[in-house]
Parts: C-alpha cells; sequence; structure tokens
C-alpha cells in the first residue's frame, strides 16, 4: 500500500537508491546550511520529514477525535512489517531472487512465495471468523476449501501456478492483498477484537492474535530473506539501507491513518511536494 499522494514521490526515491552507489552518496548535495553530508542526506531528510508528518497527523486525528480501533493500531504493525519487507527485497536482480543459499534451502523467491501464501491463509481465517460472528447464521467454526477459494477466488491449480510466478507478479498480488486486509479488517470493532477464530491448532485463537500473527509471521521470513542474501552475497549497500530506513518512516505515516484517510490530505500533500523537489534536485547532480 501506498498513499496516493506520495506513489510518484516514494517511486522516485526507490528508483535513486537503486542506481546510485555508495561512492555517489559523497556528491555534494547543500540543504540550508547543511553541505557536508552529501547525497546521503536527502534520505535522512525524507526521514525526518515523514516522522513529522506522523507526528502532525496523529495529532490531526486527536484533534478530529477520531482515535485508532485496536484493529487499526495492529494492522498499522502490520503495514510497518510489510513495508521492511518490501525494503529488504529492493533492487534485487534475478539471482538475488533465484540463487538459494544452499543446496535443499529456499531462495528469496520462495520465501515470498511463502509469505504470499500464509497472508492468503490469515485473511480467509480472519474473514470466515469475522462473518460467522456477524452473520450468526450457525456456519461451521472451522471454514471448507470452498470457502477459501470463494474469497480469493483462487483454485488450488492457479494457487499452485501462482506460487511459482516471478518475483514481480507476487509482490503484485501481494500488494492487491494487503490493501485488502488493511481495508476489510480495519473495521473490526473493539468490541470484536476478541472473538475466537478456528484455523489449523487445537483450539481456537482471538482476532487480536490473528492481526497481530500477521506481522510477526513477515517478520520472520523477511529476517529468513535477510539471511539469504547475505549468504548468497547480496547485501544492500549504503544508498538500499537508507531507503530502508525511509520505508519504515513512511510506513509509520501511512498507518496512523488507517480508519481516518480523510484527514491529513493537505499535510501529505505539503511533504509529498517538499520531497519531489529534492529528489530531482539529486538527480541533476
Amino acid at each position: 500500500m501506498s498513499e496516493p499522494v506520495f506513489v510518484d514521490t516514494v517511486r522516485a526515491l526507490t528508483d535513486l537508491a537503486c542506481k546510485i552507489s555508495d561512492v555517489d552518496l559523497e556528491k555534494t548535495w547543500v540543504w540550508g546550511s547543511y553541505d557536508e553530508e552529501g547525497l546521503r542526506f536527502v534520505f535522512f531528510r525524507a526521514l525526518e520529514e515523514f516522522r513529522t508528518l506522523f507526528v502532525r497527523l496523529a495529532q490531526a486525528r486527536t484533534a478530529a477525535r477520531r482515535p485508532p480501533s485496536t484493529a487499526q493500531r495492529i494492522l498499522a504493525q502490520y503495514h510497518a512489517a510489510y513495508r521492511d519487507y518490501e525494503a529488504a527485497i529492493t533492487g534485487l536482480d534475478e539471482i538475488g531472487f533465484t540463487a538459494p543459499p544452499a543446496e535443499g534451502e529456499w531462495p528469496v523467491q520462495r520465501a515470498m512465495a511463502h509469505i504470499l501464501g500464509a497472508d492468503m491463509g490469515f485473511y480467509v481465517v480472519t474473514r470466515y471468523a469475522l462473518e460467522r460472528h456477524r452473520s450468526g447464521d450457525g456456519r461451521p467454526e472451522r471454514f471448507e476449501d470452498v470457502v477459501y477459494e470463494a474469497y480469493l477466488e483462487i483454485d488450488d491449480e492457479r494457487y499452485t501456478a501462482l506460487m511459482q510466478r516471478p518475483a514481480g507478479d507476487l509482490l503484485a498480488y501481494h500488494a492487491d492483498l494487503h490493501r485488502r486486509i488493511l481495508s476489510e479488517f480495519g473495521q473490526i470493532s473493539d468490541q470484536e477484537i476478541d472473538l475466537d477464530a478456528y484455523y489449523w491448532e487445537h483450539e481456537p485463537y482471538s482476532l487480536r492474535f490473528r492481526l497481530g500473527r500477521l506481522e510477526s509471521h513477515l517478520r520472520q521470513h523477511t529476517i529468513q530473506i535477510d539471511k539469504t542474501l547475505a549468504e548468497i552475497g547480496r547485501l544492500p549497500g549504503e544508498p538500499l539501507r537508507l531507503l530502508r530506513m525511509v520505508y519504515a518512516a513512511l510506513a509509520e505515516a501511512e498507518g496512523v491513518r488507517l480508519g481516518a484517510e480523510d484527514i491529513g490530505g493537505a499535510l501529505m500533500a505539503e511533504t509529498s511536494k517538499k520531497l519531489a523537489g529534492w529528489i530531482s534536485e539529486v538527480r541533476l547532480l
């Protein structure tokens, strides 16, 4: 997910990080009295602006007396993990995606398929539990495969084919699913958050746990991807490390608006315009 106003700006910053080297960061870029940090300073300014934006958006939401629900707070944490995952695989070439760290171990692309498959399962179990509780129609506590296919509009054959697709296709499908998760589950009320949801385990777990599991599972396998990249010699350089830092701040600013997307539009436009101007300056160097 990316807020529409930030799409072009984030894409431009990402493109910049992918195209410059550690040496390029030493080129001079001046912002006010700061003239000794080099190009890396544009990333730190982006970090500072997104952190400032988060605070201002949180204040605007408080002023509007629209505090985030428990579900929205948890989903904001999941969104932060999703952004970190995106940043971890940004700039990878084909070898980076497909080379296994050792015989029999997962390459990055296989880990990505696993992450996507898990989020698909988490989506289905959570949506089914919500509909079961909200409808009160007496449906079984555990869902059958036909429900999985109906919710995701995908059968076993297409699911298998999806998991074997290139990394870019996996990311595109996951981005759409991620938006659905944030939108639909952001509507879970504080009265519903501790309702039970059944999956593969012997016992039920609450919707609170199910939402939290979205983040923890994604973090687990992002760490796996980081380890894999280190083992195959594809560690990111400083530009991509700086970008990952910025993505974390971006996610925080995006997450604070979950469930209140009509708040802070002018603040976001102001931030985006400022960042776009700096990126344009850097591109001319």
